[in-house]
């Protein structure tokens, strides 16, 4: 039975599209999966694909961000992770080689069986949640619009233009089409007929 289940986690292990590595206390990958080795060569040159050494990868990730992300990652996990005993998750993005940013969960789980001759050993799962990222992205967009929307608006008192966020003066139109995803047509309301074109304004009085 437990040969059986061992072929079983293997295939699982191989067969999931999450990107799945086993790395030692010395944050060397003793083992990954396909997801893993065909998700790398997406994301980094050959020559950083090579690495075997957890955090030498993130850190290779962090050369190709602006913000160094991975780097502050891997240094946390450097001096605060091993031994492991606890399960960590955090989101990196990554840029690929044709430029378009991608983000990973990663989920860092000691591997405890007492069948296993090495005891420090962890299974890191990188899972590709780049839409969901997105989503979040829109959404908070749309809440700080909404935001704007429902709070104070300067309006000047003579032209009745409104002053945005970034402190420039918009029409109406214009700040609401910013701000929403109104679309406006042009028409002319009927005291501005009386006011405007006083000649026409007896079509008001008699509406067909």
């Amino acid at each position: 039975m437990r040969h059986f289940t061992s072929d079983l986690e293997s295939l699982s292990f191989q067969s999931t599209k999450h990107q799945l590595i086993i790395i030692d206390q010395h944050w060397i990958i003793r083992s990954c999966n396909r997801a893993w080795q065909h998700g790398l060569h997406k994301l980094l040159s050959y020559a950083a694909c090579r690495h075997n050494h957890y955090l030498h990868l993130m850190e290779a990730w962090s050369a190709q961000q602006k913000n160094g992300y991975p780097s502050q990652i891997a240094h946390f996990l450097r001096h605060n992770v091993v031994p492991f005993s606890e399960a960590h998750t955090y989101d990196i993005p990554v840029t690929t080689e044709h430029n378009e940013e991608k983000w990973f969960r990663v989920e860092l789980t000691p591997l405890q069986d007492n069948s296993l001759a090495d005891k420090h050993l962890a299974l890191v799962a990188h899972t590709d949640i780049t839409e969901q990222k997105k989503t979040e992205l829109e959404l908070r967009q749309a809440l700080n619009e909404a935001r704007t929307l429902y709070g104070l608006l300067p309006i000047c008192a003579v032209c009745k233009h409104i002053k945005d966020e970034s402190d420039e003066w918009n029409s109406v139109e214009r700040y609401l089409e910013k701000h929403t995803s109104a679309e406006f047509t042009h028409d002319i309301c009927p005291e501005c007929i009386r006011r405007l074109y006083p000649k026409y304004s007896t079509i008001l009085d008699h509406p067909h």
